[in-house]
């Protein structure tokens, strides 16, 4: 079984300043058998989008493992969409993140419908951090606004998983992303209210332990194709690759 991870992050750490290089993901994949991780900059997150796109350009031109991740930031629509072009038309780059440029702070469908607008020609899917439930129902309002798009909530409400999961039962164009709470529930449920077809595997890294989350669909009472599902066939899906090109 091979894991395809939707979301990681490289750089320093903004809590420990502690940098997590593309060497130390490259050991956590083999370690852990990711043979692809979609990636962004922890610098692209919090305070400069701008130079972490361009930082992780130069990572994934070479480690073939590693797709981009393009971020931007909804204050910055101009910008946003200067980096859109530079990137999105790359197949190196396999997804757009909007971020507001603070960690704890989500975006709106009104800050950011100028940004998505111009995103329609792109057909890459859009990651939202969702770390609760405020988070999770302004994701669905923009779902439901651009519902040609496919919208990948990061981190699946955190312990708000259960309406992040009912939101996504209802509106057919978001998709879970399994890292935020550690609850041993919240897989299982998710399965049986939408389906593993519509759950993808993250590590959250470098802020979370893969093994914890890895851990969390292993030992779900799901079957092993739904967990083969989370862990990789989802994404190939989501992404529209073949198993051959992993």
């Amino acid at each position: 079984m091979g894991i395809i991870d939707v979301h990681a992050e490289i750089g320093s750490t903004p809590v420990w300043g502690v940098s997590f290089t593309e060497a130390n993901l490259a050991r956590s994949m083999q370690k852990y058998g990711v043979q692809r991780s979609v990636i962004s900059s922890t610098i692209g997150n919090s305070c400069d989008f701008r130079r972490g796109n361009a930082q992780i350009a130069k990572i994934v031109e070479s480690k073939k493992a590693m797709l981009g991740c393009v971020v931007v930031n909804m204050n910055y629509p101009e910008q946003a969409q200067q980096e859109m072009h530079a990137y999105l038309t790359s197949d190196q780059f396999a997804a757009l993140l909007l971020t507001s440029g603070i960690r704890d702070r989500h975006v709106t469908l009104a800050e950011t419908e100028e940004i998505l607008n111009a995103h329609r020609r792109f057909v890459k899917p859009v990651f939202l951090h969702t770390p609760n439930q405020e988070a999770a129902l302004a994701a669905n309002e923009i779902a439901k606004t651009f519902n040609v798009m496919k919208f990948v909530l990061l981190g699946m409400g955190g312990e708000d998983w259960r309406m992040a999961t009912i939101l996504a039962e209802r509106t057919l164009n978001l998709v879970l992303e399994v890292s935020g709470s550690s609850s041993p529930d919240k897989i299982q449920f998710a399965v049986e209210r939408i389906g593993a077809h519509r759950i993808v595997y993250g590590s959250g890294l470098p802020y979370v332990d893969p093994s914890a989350i890895i851990g969390l669909v292993q030992d779900a009472e799901i079957s092993d194709s739904d967990k083969n599902n989370i862990f990789e066939g989802s994404a190939l899906r989501l992404f529209g690759w073949k198993r051959s090109q992993i």
